[in-house]
């Protein structure tokens, strides 16, 4: 941590608002490393993150003084950590960390419920058009963490909302699920182009992001995932993800309702 003594300011922390803190995925390597070494300062010792930074430490530490046991460095350092929290809430630094760890979390919310309500439309839609009826299951086994969330911008002081689909998600999956939302512009709007009550529609644009990366959903068919996202995977992510070899479901509508 570098730092020379308890009135000297904290380096090497990670904050909630923090992109890396709020991606980061043990699956796919350390959190850090020794020479850009950071710890999850608000997180407890067994977090993810701090587990990941523990090992790191760890295995530098035992690199440069072969006769320490990589067992005993790590248990000491988690009883480190521990003091620097301390210190880190005697500083009152706590507070400023707090307030920007329940901001990140409230954004973590948002863009939760968006993916929610876009599910529950979509659902609806297909449960009240009947050439979308086959493909309720389909659509219940991909769920809400499977639909695209979304981020504000914009334009001449008008709201645009960018839409950033899954970077795990297969193209013809995302194709699929924009007729549903065609469906229910149709059903809503109708051909007069007369709305129904309720919120004003979104300028909503494409994006060429796949956003933040999230954990994909589990257990679909082997198209339902984008080719390159899953070949570089390793045998342990492939082994999590678990996917359905032997199932390829047809991503298509009938002409009808194609858009």
């Amino acid at each position: 941590m570098k730092r020379t003594d308890d009135e000297a300011p904290f380096t090497g922390v990670i904050l909630p608002h923090e992109a890396s803190l709020a991606d980061f995925d043990p699956r796919r390597g350390p959190c850090c490393t020794a020479e850009d070494f950071r710890i999850d300062i608000l997180g407890t010792p067994k977090s993810k993150w701090n587990i990941s930074a523990t090992k790191v430490f760890a295995r530098d530490f035992v690199a440069h003084h072969p006769s320490f046991n990589i067992d005993s460095v790590q248990t000491a350092f988690c009883t480190h950590l521990r003091s620097l929290k301390r210190s880190f809430k005697q500083a009152g630094l706590d507070n400023v960390a707090s307030s920007a760890r329940q901001k990140e979390d409230r954004r973590k919310e948002r863009k939760r419920s968006v993916c929610i309500c876009l599910y529950h439309r979509r659902l609806d839609t297909a449960r009240a058009v009947s050439d979308l009826h086959p493909h309720i299951t389909m659509l219940m086994r991909i769920g809400p963490d499977g639909m695209s969330s979304d981020e504000t911008a914009n334009e001449n002081n008008v709201p645009q909302y960018r839409i950033l689909g899954r970077h795990w998600r297969g193209l013809e999956v995302t194709a699929w699920l924009r007729v549903f939302d065609a469906m229910y512009r149709h059903n809503r709007w109708g051909p007069a182009g007369i709305g129904s009550r309720g919120n004003n529609a979104r300028m909503q644009f494409e994006s060429m992001s796949m956003g933040h990366p999230q954990r994909a959903v589990r257990r679909l068919p082997r198209n339902a995932y984008r080719a390159e996202w899953y070949d570089s995977l390793d045998q342990y992510d492939r082994e999590e993800l678990d996917r359905c070899e032997a199932e390829v479901y047809a991503f298509t509508h009938v002409p009808g309702i194609q858009l």
